[in-house]
């Protein structure tokens, strides 16, 4: 009958001991409920291919003919940068010529890793990427081995994914609508200067930096941002420049400017207001 207070004390332990493991076992309870809960209660959601796709980006970065960077083609990048320089018909001075075996034997003997480092970085009068600074290595690299193999070589170029190459058709098309509303918008006069000052900056970003970048190594073509080169030919007048650049010229120095810089794909809007970024980047005020 004297052990009362013990019995009491006991009974207390016993009672906080198993309280205790209550609301442990219910706080393990509900954390697991709160972890299984939500996004990943399908098994599907939680797939590899699925998170990619909740990850994956809104766009694509396309650049020029609306072909994603990284996806182009050697073919595509020739007709549109190196063409300018590496055509058949050049006359641009140690400049191997696409199709003349004699003048890329030397070169391909060099070999592949060479002819890159030359490309990529610049070489003698060759600007680094030829200009066209959004090539990446390995559209650079097609480049090469589209112009070698087409010269004598037999250099294996980077493949181009398929799923790219789907892309790219897609952005292509969607670029040429686009391109279309642009050239009718400049053609009813509906475009801001804003507007065909960003078009002119696009078009000579893509392509007329290959030879008329103010570092541009290129001879006889007017380089950006030097007012002397650019005088004798603003002084010519806007209808001129734009025929010259539109039907191609040769210069009295022997200097070569093929019809649209060797993009055919370009309107004559497009042309104008490349003509208008450069000239008035050098002095001009063309409108």
């Amino acid at each position: 009958m004297i052990h009362l207070p013990n019995q009491r004390a006991r009974g207390s332990a016993a009672v906080t001991l198993i309280g205790g493991i209550v609301i442990l076992l219910a706080t393990l309870y509900f954390l697991v409920k709160l972890a299984t809960s939500g996004y990943y209660s399908d098994v599907d959601a939680t797939t590899e291919s699925a998170t990619a796709t909740r990850i994956m980006p809104t766009g694509n970065v396309v650049m020029g003919d609306g072909t994603p960077v990284g996806m182009r083609t050697g073919e595509q990048i020739f007709k549109k940068v190196c063409i300018q320089c590496h055509a058949a018909d050049s006359t641009v001075a140690n400049s191997p010529k696409v199709t003349h075996n004699a003048e890329w034997a030397p070169r391909i003997a060099q070999g592949f890793d060479t002819l890159f480092n030359h490309a990529l970085n610049g070489f003698n009068a060759m600007p680094a990427k030829g200009g066209a600074t959004d090539l990446t290595d390995d559209e650079l690299k097609r480049a090469i081995a589209y112009m070698a193999n087409q010269s004598g070589g037999n250099l294996e170029a980077p493949p181009v994914a398929a799923s790219g190459e789907a892309a790219s058709g897609t952005a292509a098309s969607g670029a040429a609508a686009s391109g279309a509303a642009a050239s009718g918008a400049a053609a009813s006069g509906g475009a801001t200067d804003v507007a065909a000052n960003d078009e002119g900056k696009k078009v000579f970003e893509g392509l007329c930096m290959a030879c008329h970048g103010a570092n541009s190594a290129i001879p006889n073509a007017p380089r950006i941002t030097n007012k002397e080169d650019w005088a004798p030919r603003i002084a010519q007048g806007k209808p001129l420049l734009l025929k010259h650049a539109m039907e191609g010229f040769t210069g009295p120095k022997g200097g070569v400017m093929p019809a649209k810089g060797g993009n055919p794909d370009l309107t004559e809007a497009q042309i104008s207001a490349a003509i208008n970024y450069m000239a008035n980047q050098s002095g001009g005020n063309f409108k």
